[in-house]
Order: C-alpha cells, then structure tokens, then sequence
C-alpha cells in the first residue's frame, strides 16, 4: 500500500514537476510509490535501458518506497478503455490516499492525455462493479503537477530543506539532460529553469523554494487554527 501514488508519463516528469514533495514525504515517513506510463522510447536521447537505470537511482535518491514501469507505449496516453484499466489496476494494487498526475496543460501532447487518463483510471478504480483486477479503491485526492507549466498554482510545497534531493534526482537522468546529446529543449538550459520555476513559486509562499501544484474543486476546513 502507499500513501502517495504518483504517475509519470516518462521517466523524469515526475522529478520535474514533483520530485521534491516525493523526497520531502518519504523522510515525513510515508509510503511514495512512482509508476511510470512508459519508457520514454520516442525520446531524442537515452535508450530505454538507461531510462531505466536512470529512474532507478532517481528513485534511491528521492527514497521512494517503490518503482514500476506500467509499460504503455510512448506518443500513445490518450485513454482508451485497454490503458485506463491499466492505470485503475495499479491503484488498486497500491491502494493510495493521495494520487499525483501531470496537470493537463503541457506543451507535451503526452502530458495531458496522461491527465485524462490517470483521471479516468482514478474513478473507475472506485467502481466496485468495473471489472479490472483488484478490489474496488477511492482514492482520497487527485493533485496535479507541473511538468512544463508556469501556470498559477492552487497549492505549493514548500521543499526548501530537501531541494538538494531533487537536484540529485535530475541530474540523474544524464542522458536527457546532458547538453552531450541532440539538441532538445530538455538539455539545452532547462533544468535551470526548473530552478527558477521553483524558486518563483517559493516566493509566492514566502520560502525559499516550492512546487506548485492544481487540483479540482475547493479547499474544505474545519478547523482555522489547527489546519491552516
């Protein structure tokens, strides 16, 4: 079981946009759990094999509790009754309180239909007449990262005391974005931007850095003094 499940379309979107809340909740002692979609074997750069060794040490450095490739095609999300049963499976096989998904307006045609199709596996998932392996499991709350948006958050983390971790975490992935490889917008200055992303979005807040992150409906609280 996990506390938070996250679904990366590729391996490193989710460091991207999450990698710090990942790291900070893992030494706050929950359970983190990634599935990526794919492999990333469209990519420019980088061979499947070292994808994956790449999120390997990607996911010992943020100290996930544990990793899996749910093996869909890249270029090929869009949801489809075959990938969101896939995706509805592996909820009910981590049986999370929290999901993490890609927020859907991305220059990446693959990011928001992983978006539509982690939402659509999150409800079915729910259904305890939808027939999929596992038993039927609500999920208590779908949160939606930033990969290649700087749009306004609805919440931010503040991941000030482990961003050193998220450096880490994408720095292990050389073969995207190492300026060795072909040209592409990955390695050629933008982990710098992630940087500054996450130091505006820290601003906001007032700390020094944060993600940011959008989620559907409206914050509810009871309690002003305890929860806020």
């Amino acid at each position: 079981m996990a506390d938070i499940l996250a679904f990366s379309p590729h391996p490193d979107d989710v460091e991207i946009g999450a990698g710090g809340t990942l790291a900070l909740h893992s030494r706050l002692g929950y359970d983190v759990v990634v599935c990526d979609l794919t492999q990333g074997e469209l990519a420019s750069n980088g061979t499947p094999a070292e994808r994956a060794r790449e999120a390997a040490l990607a996911a010992r450095i943020l100290g996930l509790g544990s990793r899996e490739t749910l093996g869909l095609a890249d270029r090929a999300l869009e949801p489809t009754p075959d990938r969101v049963r896939v995706v509805a499976e592996a909820v009910r096989r981590w049986r999370p309180r929290v999901v993490l998904a890609p927020w859907g307006e991305d220059r990446h045609p693959d990011h928001g239909a992983a978006a539509r199709l982690v939402r659509e596996g999150v409800f079915n998932a729910g259904l305890v007449r939808y027939r999929a392996a596992g038993e039927a499991h609500r999920v208590a709350r779908l949160v939606y990262y930033l990969v290649n948006s700087t749009a306004a958050p609805g919440f931010v983390v503040d991941i000030s005391r482990v961003y050193d971790l998220k450096r880490q975490a994408l720095e292990a992935y050389a073969s995207q974005f190492s300026p060795a490889g072909e040209p592409t917008p990955l390695n050629r200055g933008y982990l710098e931007w992630v940087e500054l992303r996450d130091r505006w979005y820290g601003s906001l807040a007032g700390v020094e850095r944060a993600e940011g992150f959008r989620w559907e409906g409206l914050l509810r609280l009871q309690d002003l003094v305890r929860e806020l």
